[in-house]
């Protein structure tokens, strides 16, 4: 079974990745294992600073097993010293600036690693993992009994947006502050509630609606052995 180390932005990501991606990943050979990266002595994922994520990137490539190296992180308030951020900033098509992203953290990581291009793909959720979840919002409401009485508040956040990934990033609308805001009894938790909803929508449906996710996977599953 071939080895894909996912190097997540924090704990809901890490847990969406062991329970959610990596069996689905079983059945064809692949073994997904989330890792976080050290964010401070002794603390792990969140606010993602780039002088960590690089050396952490660079060392998991040059192990001796040669992984193949992926990262889930969020597109909302990522590091301004990612490279490529200031030329994608001034991009309004999402899909522009998720490229521009994507091929400079690409180059900077292989040539710091020296690795086989082939071995890391870059990938950044816009905007933020939550987005994911409007995938299915009747399902999202149905985790909570509390939650029913959001549904049609979190479908028309849904409904004006291209995609879930299109909701935006203003801190206001972002997809998380959707959850937070409409969500109570109980109120929505990211790493409580997160990897929950997502098993419950399933892979299926949470690519059907997100292109740049679903092209992600797409991604990993040709690393399959034929």
């Amino acid at each position: 079974m071939s080895r894909v180390v996912v190097v997540c932005e924090g704990e809901t990501e890490e847990e969406f990745v062991r329970d959610v991606l990596a069996p689905g990943f079983y059945g064809v050979g692949l073994y997904l294992e989330p890792q976080m990266v050290e964010t401070s002595p002794g603390h792990r994922g969140g606010a993602l600073n780039y002088d960590r994520v690089k050396p952490h990137l660079r060392n998991t490539l040059r192990q001796k097993s040669a992984p193949v190296v992926t990262t889930l992180f969020d597109l909302y308030k990522l590091d301004k010293r990612f490279p490529g951020f200031e030329q994608s900033r001034s991009l309004h098509d999402l899909g522009q600036r998720l490229d521009v992203l994507r091929r400079e953290l690409h180059a900077d990581i292989v040539a710091a690693a020296g690795c086989q291009p082939g071995r890391f793909i870059p990938y950044i959720q816009p905007y933020e993992f939550e987005a994911l979840l409007f995938s299915d919002v009747p399902t999202l409401t149905r985790v909570e009994p509390g939650w029913q009485a959001a549904s049609d508040a979190l479908a028309a956040a849904r409904a004006a947006a291209e995609s879930p990934e299109h909701i935006n990033d203003r801190p206001e609308t972002k997809p998380a502050a959707h959850l937070e805001r409409e969500l109570s009894n109980p109120s929505y938790r990211k790493r409580r509630h997160g990897p929950i909803a997502a098993q419950k929508i399933g892979l299926a449906k949470i690519e059907a609606e997100c292109a740049f996710f679903a092209a992600w996977l797409a991604q990993i599953r040709e690393l399959a052995q034929p």
